[in-house]
């Protein structure tokens, strides 16, 4: 049985003794003043309006109890683990040895095609799996716990390697719970007593940073001071404005010039190492600060732009939900407009996993763009379901093709692939890109399929954008 089902229990008997006693009081004194006092109880109307109150309040007492008792529950309704409160305020009191999270990757397709009654069994199933097969192994002492959504919360008593290989063999072992098709990903946490809830917070930002939620490589056990200590540098490079812009050339198959850039965004400590977006962005959505990053990163694209030739394009990523932000859009095209850079120069890259319910008015946020003159390029394409529903609605100017694809074309089911994408894209008067090309043979079968631009290491390897400006400074050159 789940520690949190027991304790709950506990609790149950507990508020039933304290609603009991009164009760028996109550009876005592009703079955005294009828049966046991020698002169009646004169019915008078001060009596009866005394009686029928303590009645009243009696009955008020009972309810509220049970209200208050309901309220404070120690269980998940769902998972029957405890609530992410009660979780809390268990780690602050045992000081557990080890905190973890796993998550079921694929519980929103679970969802869509199993309906929400199976979804929930499905996790219910798998905190009792976790307890009996994981958590109570072998002797061992833990609980488990649930804030949201498909994130199952981990405490154990097992030292933190020992937890890990224990995880993941878990995850290798369980590809099925009750008949379905689970993907599973976890991560662990050392040191996460100081401040527990931040060491939650930062298990769901590994979680997000993990490339795969399929089970992989062993992951190594995370130390939350580092993750904290990288956490506080994140934030103050992100207030500093300290962000560094690197460039990846893609090539004009047509016309055999690198005239277009694709930029990266990396963070740097004082020690010299380098944070990649896969660790620095969880942190800085996890903080509301998404709208702030990708208004630096317009403004030092803008300042990139404006210090090498004119027929030099950039494409960047820019997050869905800023673009969704009224404010920031204006923010941004503000700060086009006063930097004189030709807006057909830059390319505002999207990628979108699913389907919002307000797609119309997303829409019009992009026509603001396109009207300006920036062009808009559907990333990824076919990654997701999204993907085609998104060209069905929007005249994107460039699509760039999933990575998956890449790896298709020395095969001729995934020639004809790109074949048909190639054909698609320029009936719809957009230019078509696939990157990750590493082999020149590969970019040939590109080029002879059509495709407009070329990214990867045989086109040519990153580069920092300081190298750009030396190459295509207009003001250096003329010197």
């Amino acid at each position: 049985m789940l520690r949190s089902l027991r304790e709950e229990r506990s609790r149950h008997f507990s508020w039933a003794l304290r609603i009991a006693l009164p009760l028996l009081v109550f009876i005592a004194a009703l079955a005294y003043g009828v049966f046991f006092r020698e002169t009646p109880i004169d019915l008078s109307t001060e009596n009866i309006i005394l009686g029928l109150g303590t009645v009243f309040v009696f009955v008020y007492f009972v309810f509220f109890s049970l209200e208050l008792s309901r309220k404070e529950t120690l269980l998940d309704q769902v998972t029957e683990g405890y609530t992410y409160r009660a979780f809390l305020e268990r780690i602050r009191r045992e000081r557990p040895a080890t905190l973890a999270a796993l998550q079921i990757g694929n519980l929103a397709e679970i969802n869509e095609h199993h309906g929400v009654q199976k979804t929930d069994r499905i996790l219910k199933k798998l905190v009792e799996i976790l307890n009996r097969e994981v958590l109570l192994k072998e002797g061992g002492e833990g609980y488990a716990g649930r804030k949201m959504g498909a994130e199952i919360l981990l405490a154990s008593f097992m030292p933190p390697e020992r937890f890990q290989k224990e995880l993941e063999e878990f995850s290798v072992r369980q590809p099925q719970i009750d008949g379905v098709d689970v993907s599973l990903n976890y991560a662990v946490i050392d040191n996460g007593n100081d401040d527990p809830e931040k060491a939650l917070d930062q298990l769901r930002d590994l979680l997000v940073s993990q490339e795969s939620v399929h089970p992989g490589p062993s992951r190594k056990v995370v130390d939350a001071r580092e993750l904290s200590r990288e956490e506080e540098t994140v934030l103050s490079l992100l207030k500093e404005e300290a962000l560094s812009l690197s460039v990846r050339p893609l090539l004009n198959l047509k016309n055999g010039r690198k005239d277009l850039y694709e930029i990266g965004v990396s963070m740097r400590k004082s020690n010299g190492q380098w944070i990649p977006p896969k660790n620095f962005l969880p942190i800085i959505n996890r903080h509301d600060m998404g709208t702030l990053y990708d208004r630096i990163i317009f403004r030092k694209v803008l300042e990139l732009a404006s210090l090498v030739d004119e027929d030099i394009s950039f494409s960047f990523n820019l997050s869905p939900y800023s673009l969704r932000n009224e404010t920031f859009m204006r923010e941004i095209l503000e700060m086009l407009e006063s930097s004189g850079v030709t807006p057909r120069r830059l390319i505002v890259e999207l990628y979108e996993r699913r389907q919002y319910h307000s797609m119309e008015k997303y829409f019009e946020r992009l026509r603001i763009l396109k009207r300006h003159g920036v062009r808009l390029c559907l990333d990824n394409f076919g990654a997701s379901n999204a993907s085609m529903e998104y060209l069905r609605h929007f005249p994107f100017d460039m699509i760039q093709l999933d990575r998956s694809f890449t790896r298709e074309l020395k095969e001729e089911k995934g020639r004809s692939i790109v074949r048909s994408f190639v054909t698609l894209a320029h009936e719809m008067e957009m230019l078509i890109a696939v990157k990750w090309i590493d082999d020149p043979a590969v970019l040939e079968t590109a080029k002879s399929l059509g495709v407009d631009y070329a990214q990867g290491y045989a086109v040519g390897k990153v580069r920092a954008g300081e190298d750009l400006i030396r190459q295509y400074n207009p003001i250096k050159k003329g010197e």
